[in-house]
């Protein structure tokens, strides 16, 4: 495993839709709605999110998160596109990337079912962070593994403390 940088005391791993949401956001949150890869997010939601990560020192991440992120950042369209790029540039330089080689992820017994992303996430934040995810299969593989992880969901709907 390599990390990047000095790994923050009370480190936050965030999941590919939520550091999305993060990186549209901070571009510009009434893009959220409209744009169709976070359209199932608020404007609140964003909020929300921009509170839970402030309680955190750093925000941890893997190189096949941030691709997936850049990935469909890449469906905006001109001159937000190229905003977003930034955008997201701006928060890698802020962040400790997390790195398990992918020859590892495909050998985990549950790779086949979660994939490469989420398998990554599962490797690189055992002991080391907990992890913000909407996904409920990679939050119910998390808990299974006893990694510390918390589902935004349940964060939304205020069942989360």
């Amino acid at each position: 495993m390599i990390a990047s940088a000095t790994d923050p005391l009370n480190p936050l791993f965030i999941d590919t839709n939520l550091l999305l949401l993060l990186v549209i956001g901070l571009l510009d949150p009434g893009q959220i709605e409209k744009f169709k890869r976070t359209r199932a997010y608020t404007r609140e939601d964003y909020s929300l999110l921009s509170e839970f990560v402030s309680g955190y020192d750093g925000l941890l991440a893997t190189p096949n998160i941030l691709t997936e992120v850049s990935n469909l950042t890449g469906y905006l369209s001109e001159p937000l596109r190229s905003r977003g790029f930034a955008t997201l540039a701006a928060l890698v330089a802020e962040l400790v990337e997390v790195h398990f080689p992918s020859i590892e992820v495909v050998h985990h017994p549950y790779y086949t079912v979660l994939g490469l992303a989420d398998i990554s996430v599962l490797l690189a934040s055992r002991g080391r962070a907990t992890v913000l995810t909407d996904d409920f299969d990679l939050y119910a593989r998390l808990s299974a593994e006893g990694v510390s992880v918390i589902n935004f969901n349940h964060v939304r709907s205020g069942a989360w403390p």
